[in-house]
């Protein structure tokens, strides 16, 4: 697993800034930390990762993660 971050990454959900690790060979991706803009700057929302009903938020991330990483 390799880590990553990534800076800006324009999703469905918004802008946001993502950290984890990946695996080149399989594209698995973890997420350790996300981070979305909002009106006053970044806002931490990895707590995203722990909540059933963000599930469709984080499948959109990881998505957009994997084109912008591949």
């Amino acid at each position: 697993m390799e880590v990553f971050s990534i800076p800006r990454l324009d999703t469905e959900v918004g802008l946001i800034r993502a950290e984890g690790q990946w695996d080149p060979v399989t594209a698995d991706i973890q997420l350790t930390e996300l981070a979305l803009m909002g009106t006053d700057g970044w806002m931490d929302v990895t707590f995203w990762m722990t909540e059933q009903e963000h599930e469709s938020r984080i499948a959109a991330v990881i998505a957009a993660a994997k084109l912008y990483l591949v």
